[in-house]
């Protein structure tokens, strides 16, 4: 069965730049904003979810908390991969129950422990 990854990030270029670091195999569907995130994943929620904090509107963390009340949402292993590295962020980002905290630049060999452990 096809693994799905989601990427949520404002910056298309930071979209493709996850897609380009995940293996081939894996479907990649995006949203540039929580509010397109939430509509599509309440149709159906992927394998893994990549999130950035610093967005207009509603941020990563509003975001996920949204995620964690959608039907399963909270079995969803998330990702943040922001540049921002607070450690107030990242404990934050642990509260709210993410897997971990990448920051931007992504270092691929640690994206791609969190994707051989979650896909």
């Amino acid at each position: 069965m096809t693994k799905i990854a989601f990427v949520v990030d404002d910056e298309p270029a930071n979209i493709d730049l996850i897609k380009g670091l995940l293996p081939k195999d894996v479907k990649v569907k995006a949203a540039l904003s929580g509010e397109i995130a939430l509509k599509q994943l309440s149709k159906k929620l992927p394998d893994i979810l990549f999130l950035d904090l610093l967005m207009p509107k509603m941020d990563g963390f509003e975001t996920l908390k949204a995620i964690r009340e959608l039907p399963e949402g909270d079995s969803l292993p998330v990702l943040i991969i922001s540049g921002n590295a607070s450690e107030m962020d990242i404990e934050k980002g642990k509260v709210l129950g993410a897997i971990g905290h990448l920051t931007k630049p992504v270092d691929s060999q640690k994206l791609a422990s969190y994707i051989s452990q979650y896909l």
